[in-house]
């Protein structure tokens, strides 16, 4: 299958795993010249910025994707959103989170970083 619909089909099942856990979408594939965060919601008094792995590989656990250039990249297209919507600047946690996708099982990684 082509990543790019794995990928897709990876999303939607993530995104349909956190509305039945009482996520509000805010935002899916947001994304600036610097990278792209996959999905971001609110739950209650938090946002969180999630990576989406819709993962086949054995060899490579999807958390090892953290590397320190992509949580310096994830943390800055987070501020960007944040000044880009100050209705969640002051109210809000904010959380970093994968999801993460083997066989449309659906683990929720949250607070990685």
């Amino acid at each position: 299958m082509d990543n790019t619909i794995r990928g897709k089909e990876g999303e939607e099942l993530a995104c349909k795993f956190l509305q039945n856990e009482g996520h509000e979408i805010l935002a899916r594939n947001f994304r600036n010249r610097l990278g792209e965060i996959d999905v971001i919601t609110r739950k209650r008094d938090y946002i969180f910025f999630i990576e989406v792995k819709n993962w086949e590989h054995s060899f490579i656990t999807p958390l090892e994707v953290f590397t320190k250039k992509k949580i310096g990249i994830m943390r800055k297209l987070a501020e960007f959103f944040l000044f880009s919507n100050p209705e969640y600047r002051e109210i809000y946690f904010v959380s970093f989170c994968l999801i993460e996708i083997q066989k449309n099982k659906v683990q929720f990684h949250r607070d990685l970083f």
